[in-house]
């Protein structure tokens, strides 16, 4: 029998059973409906950075130093608090960020000019994938906001510009990273106040 007289068939019993006030199971073809909605899903959150980061076209060949690679723990910071009250964050956010534990990873991707980036906080956790340099993309920040995020390099100084999307108390930053024998510094600086973290490298997990 061919499918169009079956769905036909199915509609006239449909019809039948409500005219005598019995409630009609659902048709082959209203079960087979719901099991295709019902099997689809929405894309994780990863899955969806690399669905579209994966179409990004590097605009320059810049490459990120092989010494940038790993992980990297905070260790201590300098000068934090000042320069967090310089840029007028609320005293429970300062808080908030001075407690928290920080690690950064840089790890390599199957695009040579390209690398995945992991900023992981006893707060939040945030990934951005295919990261290239000079290219400017919408990502979350750890503030769970949306914010328009570039990575540079300038004389092998690594820089790491966010500026926020969405209504929120981010404000727009850029840390600079760069090495100081074993360390990893990150600076940052607003109306010649300076603050500093120093990451140490630790083993990938």
């Amino acid at each position: 029998m061919h499918i169009t007289s079956l769905n036909l068939l199915l509609a006239v019993a449909i019809v039948f059973f409500s005219a005598k006030g019995c409630t009609a199971k659902p048709g082959i073809g209203a079960i087979a409906a719901s099991a295709r909605v019902a099997s689809k899903r929405h894309p994780t959150h990863n899955e969806q950075l690399q669905a579209s980061d994966n179409n990004t076209i590097c605009e320059t060949p810049d490459m990120l130093p092989e010494k940038f690679f790993g992980g990297f723990k905070l260790d201590h910071f300098e000068n934090l608090d000042e320069y967090l009250t310089a840029k007028g964050y609320s005293w429970f956010t300062r808080k908030m960020v001075t407690l928290a534990n920080f690690k950064k990873v840089f790890a390599k991707t199957e695009i040579s000019n390209t690398f995945d980036y992991s900023n992981l906080t006893s707060k939040k956790d945030v990934f951005h994938k295919n990261v290239c340099l000079g290219n400017s993309f919408s990502g979350e920040g750890i503030d769970s906001t949306k914010h328009e995020i570039t990575f540079s390099l300038n004389n092998g100084h690594l820089f790491e510009h966010h500026k926020p999307l969405e209504e929120g108390e981010a404000k727009e930053e850029t840390y600079e990273y760069y090495f100081d024998g074993d360390w990893l510094l990150q600076k940052m600086s607003y109306n010649g106040v300076e603050g500093r973290r120093y990451y140490k490298k630790t083993h990938m997990e």
